[in-house]
């Protein structure tokens, strides 16, 4: 892969190749503990490239990304194998051509021996340079789609935190709503109660006035019934 290829996998903390990247919802990328480690020095949970407050204190893995480190890191150390390997095993001289029919480097004896006799060949910058521009080719559409699938997948972080966001708040006001609607039941409780007996000492005044003269005429007859 080329530096400019570089350059995009590695961290924009500390500038070295992803480690365990996890995405923002702004759609930029992190090592998980350059991440954390920049959130507790500032304090506050924001991108470290555009300053935009992140909503979610443990962001996702941005797996696809991790791949890409993996395979770059994977290449980088077959292209330092290889280099330190290129001379050719049989004759021990430089690889300086390509053989098109097997497809692999060889040296100026190789080119004159039995395996690769009447085989087509090229000088092996061109051939490297050839498989370069497929691979570019190749890689072009993958790079488009995962940009497409990251951005979807920050619009999808956006949405479920939103959900939670908007769940939080209808949870308040159903809280708050009950919490009005047990202080009025509570009150109404109360008044009834203090209707009710308010009523009741009034019937019971009323009923005492009415029994009270005729205890006294119940008690005059019993006198004169005692004399009689």
């Amino acid at each position: 892969m080329s530096s400019q290829s570089e350059k995009d996998l590695s961290c924009p903390v500390c500038y070295g190749i992803f480690k365990d990247p996890v995405v923002l919802s702004c759609s930029h990328s992190f090592c998980k503990d350059c991440l954390q480690k920049w959130w507790r020095e500032t304090q506050i949970h924001k991108c470290a490239v555009c300053k935009k407050i992140s909503l979610l204190s443990d962001p996702p893995r941005n797996l696809a990304l991790k791949n890409l480190c993996e395979t770059f890191l994977h290449e980088r150390d077959q292209r330092a194998s290889a280099e330190s390997e290129s001379v050719c095993s049989l004759h021990s001289e430089k690889l300086k051509l390509f053989c098109l029919d097997h497809q692999e480097p060889v040296c100026v004896i190789c080119r004159d021996s039995k395996t690769h006799k009447n085989h087509r060949f090229s000088p092996i910058g061109e051939a490297a340079q050839d498989h370069k521009e497929k691979l570019r080719k190749s890689l072009k559409p993958l790079q488009d789609k995962l940009k497409v699938f990251e951005q979807v997948k920050g619009n999808f972080d956006q949405t479920a935190e939103h959900i939670k966001v908007q769940a939080r708040h209808t949870e308040n006001q159903i809280k708050e709503q009950f919490k009005k609607l047990h202080q009025f039941l509570q009150e109404e409780e109360e008044a009834r109660i203090t209707a009710l007996r308010e009523e009741e000492e009034q019937k019971s005044q009323m009923m005492k006035k009415k029994i009270e003269p005729l205890s006294r005429e119940i008690a005059a007859l019993s006198d004169t019934i005692k004399v009689m």
